[in-house]
């Protein structure tokens, strides 16, 4: 279940950064870029919570 979730939390961060990366270009529209990085920081946050509490 752990690898499950730190592929979760890979992937998620790494769409975050080649977003990220098109928004400094001016390639993505500045509500997208808000919209996204929020629900990217939503699931970083549910991922590591989950992490804490499958090694815990």
């Amino acid at each position: 279940m752990i690898w499950l979730c730190l592929t979760v939390l890979i992937f998620t961060l790494l769409s975050f950064y080649f977003v990220f990366g098109e928004y400094k270009k001016g390639r993505f529209p500045k509500k997208a870029f808000v919209f996204v990085a929020f629900l990217d920081g939503v699931i970083v946050l549910l991922s590591g919570i989950l992490i804490l509490q499958l090694l815990l």
